[in-house]
């Protein structure tokens, strides 16, 4: 399957979620903990969108390009 198969099956399975994401949703969709989570933010493997305080908040398509990274590495 190539990746814009799969990019457009990803954005299909998580429709029901916003363009923006908390670490709680992404936790939902990559099904990892969010210790995990928060390691691939600091690390970059995730990026981030600038916060105020507390608050991490993901785009969705970052979340879905590195679910196909993932897949594509193995």
């Amino acid at each position: 399957m190539a990746n814009d198969d799969i990019r457009k099956s990803l954005k299909s399975d998580f429709k029901k979620y916003p363009p923006v994401l908390t670490v709680k949703q992404v936790c939902e969709i990559m099904e990892l903990k969010p210790t995990r989570i928060y390691g691939m933010i600091s690390r970059g493997e995730l990026p981030k969108i600038e916060h105020c305080g507390r608050h991490i908040r993901v785009l969705k398509e970052d979340v879905i390009t590195a679910l196909i990274s993932h897949k594509s590495n193995g």
